[in-house]
């Protein structure tokens, strides 16, 4: 019988890189934010910087929000 291995036990430095990665990228993000910097990922094949995505995002959910009805006096 053979016995099968989890990738831990064959790399365990592979086994940890996900993480990693996941870190590096929430450093970055927070970096860029503070230095007010782009923050470039490719999303569907293209180079996107996201914090002007997200700030395009935004302007237009609150264009489109309806407005508070006003009381009239």
């Amino acid at each position: 019988m053979m016995k099968t291995s989890s990738l831990a036990e064959i790399a365990p430095d592979l086994a940890q890189a996900g993480a990693a990665l996941e870190r590096a990228a929430r450093n970055a993000r927070r970096l860029a934010d503070q230095t007010n910097t782009p923050f470039y990922v490719f999303i569907d094949g293209k180079i996107v910087d996201l914090r002007k995505l997200e700030q395009e995002s935004q302007i237009e959910s609150t264009v489109s929000e309806p407005s508070e009805p006003r009381l009239s006096r």
